[in-house]
Formats: structure tokens, sequence, C-alpha cells
């Protein structure tokens, strides 16, 4: 909904398969604005992971917070010249610029590398812009300002730590990384854990069922048919072997779109 009223979606939905991050993006913080933002929002950011321990008190900044209502904290897609943030959230003490990645990936990149040099060369990198801007919008401030890459765990953490290594990130601007497995686990512990009424945890519980099917759930644990395991024992699996086929020795054409059967 968020998505088609900010214009990121049609209002037919044909360009719905280009803009599925969009829908999420709008999905899933629009409807976290109907939860007090110390019930939910703030537990999942503190799963936030910080490139530099040094700047980890960030997270302290994020945890000090003490809000219910915070729609008029949050903008989605704000314009700037450099880009387009996915989700803008300020507080008094702190800026947090979100980027929604699921099945693609950045919006541009470049080959500029600063880390062996002292000069600063500026990068098309998306989160190199991305944190240009929240460099402008905390200028004459106080505030902290913190970059979270939000994607899927086997991108999450490479695209981060490769823009962190090349030294494009702006000095003043924290960059972390969230992976939406982590949300997930997030998500799980806020239901057990906090005094949620049947409606937020309605919509708790509804994302937690989303993002499991779209495959954003972690390995947890083998299966085992025994309840109690003696940690000094050992145990061995065994699979199945691979089956080689003699494609040579098959004597029968092929045809396309056809069904082979090898016993």
């Amino acid at each position: 909904m968020i998505a088609e009223i900010k214009g990121k979606i049609s209002s037919t939905g044909s360009n719905l398969s280009e803009r599925l991050e969009d829908k999420l993006t709008g999905d899933f913080f629009g409807a976290l604005r109907y939860i007090p933002f110390n019930k939910a929002t703030k537990n999942i950011l503190l799963n936030t992971n910080i490139l530099r321990e040094d700047f980890s008190y960030v997270l302290e900044v994020i945890n000090a917070l003490d809000i219910d209502y915070w729609d008029s904290n949050i903008r989605f897609w704000p314009y700037d010249s450099l880009g387009e943030l996915d989700v803008l959230l300020e507080f008094e003490d702190i800026i947090i610029g979100i980027e929604v990645k699921l099945y693609s990936g950045l919006s541009s990149n470049d080959d500029v590398d600063n880390s062996d040099c002292d000069c600063v060369m500026e990068s098309n990198h998306q989160l190199s812009r991305e944190s240009r801007i929240l460099k402008k919008k905390i200028a004459g401030t106080n505030k902290s300002a913190l970059l979270i890459f939000i994607a899927p765990e086997y991108t999450c953490y490479p695209i981060c730590k490769e823009a962190y290594e090349r030294n494009i990130i702006e000095d003043n601007v924290i960059l972390g990384y969230l992976s939406w497995e982590e949300i997930l686990v997030a998500l799980e512990k806020i239901v057990n854990t906090e005094k949620l009424n049947k409606y937020e945890e309605l919509i708790i519980k509804d994302f937690i069922v989303l993002l499991k099917r779209k495959g954003l759930e972690r390995f947890k644990s083998f299966d085992f048919e025994c309840q109690n395991i003696n940690r000094e024992l050992w145990f061995q699996f065994n699979t199945k072997k691979n089956i080689d086929i003699d494609f040579i020795s098959f004597n029968q054409d092929i045809t396309m779109e056809g069904y082979y059967e090898f016993r």
C-alpha cells in the first residue's frame, strides 16, 4: 500500500514484478508503524551489525530511544539529488537511512578505491552516495548518522565489507548491515518476549510467515530421531552415493522435451 501511495508501484500493478523490494519495504516498515517503536522496530534495529567496533556506540543511541507513536519519524523514499534512500528515520539524536534489497543488487557501482591513498574520491557506489545524503542531513548538528543495508544474508555482509574496505563511505556516517534472516529471528523473539496486544501480535506473525515464504529462514538444526545426545560421542552421516550415467553407450535418439527414465 505504501509503495503504491508513493508511486513506486503503478495503480494497475503492471510494474509490480520490478518493484518487489519497494513493495516489501512499504509492507514491512509501513505496518511496523502501527506498533509502538519500543515494542518492535527498536528491537529489530538493535540487531544491526556495525562494520567498525568503535562505532558500535550507535546501538546504545538506538537503545536509548523511548518512543511509542513514531509515524512522524519515518519517511519513505525521500527525494535527494544524490539518490533515494528507501527509508529515513529521524530522531532527536540520530538519523538512520535504510537501503533495502531482496533479489536485485546495487543500482550503481564503480571502481573507486580510497583504501590506499589520502585522497578521497567520490564514488558512484549506491551506499557511498547514500552516505553523502546522510552527511548532508546531519551537517551542523550533533546527531549520529547510521546507514543500514538490509538484504539476504549471502549478499548483505560482502557488499558492506567491500564498501567499507574501499573507504568510500563518509567518515561521519556509520555503516551497518542487517540480514532478512536476522530480522526473522528478531521477529520470532519479539512475539515470545514482548507484551503485544492481539493486533500487534497478528502483524508480527504475518511478517514471520511472509519472510519464511520468501525463503529467508536460517537453517536451525538437524532433525534427529533420538532425544538425548551424549556430547562425548561422535556421529557419522551417510548420504546416497552419486550415480554415474553412461551416455556413450546410450543408443537412443534424444528428442527435445522428451521424458527419459534411467534405472
